[in-house]
Parts: structure tokens; C-alpha cells; sequence
């Protein structure tokens, strides 16, 4: 039996709290911010500068990925550099920090699958107004998940050698999805469909716009899909 769930990974959001005045409108920009990353919150396989170097294209990769979906459904987005001040005016700032990513086994993955080598990733963002020119906040939520939930090869087992070793192949290719690169779209995605939910329900979207974000403990809400193709390496 050819057991293939595409990598499973599951990200969800959590501890979501509306903070003082509602924006009146939507922002004429959003800018973000590259999320902060406390090294010892990382267990990956590098350190010292190959860990420094991976948190910096990680910080970037997330920040890249939340302002195409900020930019896809609810206002140009940029990344904002470091350096760089907040400006004032009609704009909305996003900031975050990771507080666990796990790299777990690829191998472990693949082979055995159903949980074992799984990735975690954990992160906090917070929205703000910048509409006096001080980030002011208005939403914060949390983000947890992690993939690694499909089958490994060894879940295609059968004595019929012909059938197990296609579906081994497609197994291992299943679990071979998962990663940090997906846990991080899924992140991306979950943060800004809390964003959309808040913004319909402060009347600044329409129902026909609005992305629904999958609450830890509950199932995800029917919403039209946003495929996306897994990258491989982080």
C-alpha cells in the first residue's frame, strides 16, 4: 500500500491577543523585519561561523517569505534593514524573534518517517502601527509546528518486492519534503493569515480576501490552497 503524504509538515498559531486601538485603514506598506534568531535557541548541525552564516540566510529566507505573503494578501510589503529607522506615517511594522528551531534527521525522515527526525520550528511575532512614528502593537500570536509526518520508505513494506519498491521510492520521497525551508513557508503563511483574519474582523477586508489560520488544536479552516513547491537544503 503506497502510504505519501507530502512531507506533512503543520505549522499553527497560538496565544493570538488584539493590543490596544485597532488600525482605521490598511497600511500603505508593511514593513519587516528580519526576526531575531538567539543562537542557542538553533540545534542544527553547524556552529561557530557555518552557524552564523545559516542564521543570517534563515533570518533573511523568513523575512522574504512573510513579505510575499504580506504583499499577496494584505498590502506591499519590504524588508526593512536593521539600520535602518522606522519611518512614520500610515505603515505597519512586523517584527519577531525564533524561540526553537530543530533541524532533526532527513535520514531518519526518510527511512523511517511518522515523526522521527522531524523538524521543529517556534516563533512569536508582533504587528505595530507606526502611525506616530513609534511601533505601537496591535496584534501578537505565536507559531508552532514542525514536519516529518509522512511515512518512511519502511511503512511500504509488502513481500511482493515489484509493489514495495516504488512505493518505498515514493514514500522516502514524501518524507524527503519535509524540512526547515517548508516549516518556514508554513510560518510565513500562518502569520499573515492571522493578520488577514484580524483585518477582516476590524473591517479593512472583505470575507472573499481573507486567509483563516489554523489554531493549535483545531482543524485548518476550508480556504483555497496556496500550493507551493518545497525547496531543498535549509
Amino acid at each position: 500500500m503506497l502510504l505519501l503524504l507530502g512531507g506533512c509538515a503543520s505549522v499553527s498559531v497560538g496565544n493570538i491577543h488584539p493590543k490596544g486601538t485597532p488600525p482605521k485603514s490598511l497600511p500603505k506598506k508593511i514593513y519587516v523585519r528580519e526576526f531575531t534568531a538567539p543562537p542557542d535557541v538553533f540545534h542544527v548541525d553547524r556552529s561557530n561561523e557555518k552557524l552564523r552564516e545559516f542564521l543570517k540566510k534563515e533570518r533573511h529566507a523568513m523575512a522574504v517569505d512573510l513579505a510575499g505573503q504580506l504583499s499577496k494578501y494584505i498590502a506591499p510589503a519590504e524588508i526593512l534593514p536593521e539600520e535602518k529607522p522606522v519611518p512614520k506615517g500610515n505603515y505597519w511594522l512586523l517584527q519577531g524573534v525564533y524561540d526553537r528551531v530543530d533541524q532533526g534527521s532527513r535520514a531518519l525522515r526518510i527511512g523511517l518517517g511518522f515523526g522521527a527526525g522531524g523538524t521543529k520550528m517556534e516563533t512569536r511575532a508582533v504587528f505595530s502601527n507606526l502611525v506616530t512614528g513609534k511601533p505601537v502593537p496591535f496584534l501578537s500570536l505565536l507559531t508552532t509546528g514542525g514536519s516529518g509526518i509522512a511515512p518512511g520508505a519502511w511503512a511500504a513494506f509488502t513481500p511482493a518486492g515489484a509493489f514495495y519498491i516504488p512505493g518505498a521510492v515514493a514514500n522516502a520521497g514524501g518524507a524527503s519534503l519535509g524540512g526547515l525551508s517548508v516549516d518556514r513557508n508554513r510560518t510565513a503563511r500562518e502569520v499573515v493569515a492571522t493578520l488577514s483574519e484580524y483585518c477582516l474582523q476590524q473591517h479593512l477586508i472583505p470575507e472573499r480576501r481573507t486567509r483563516r489560520p489554523k489554531r493549535l488544536g483545531a482543524l485548518p479552516a476550508l480556504q483555497r490552497p496556496d500550493f507551493v513547491i518545497p525547496k531543498t537544503g535549509l
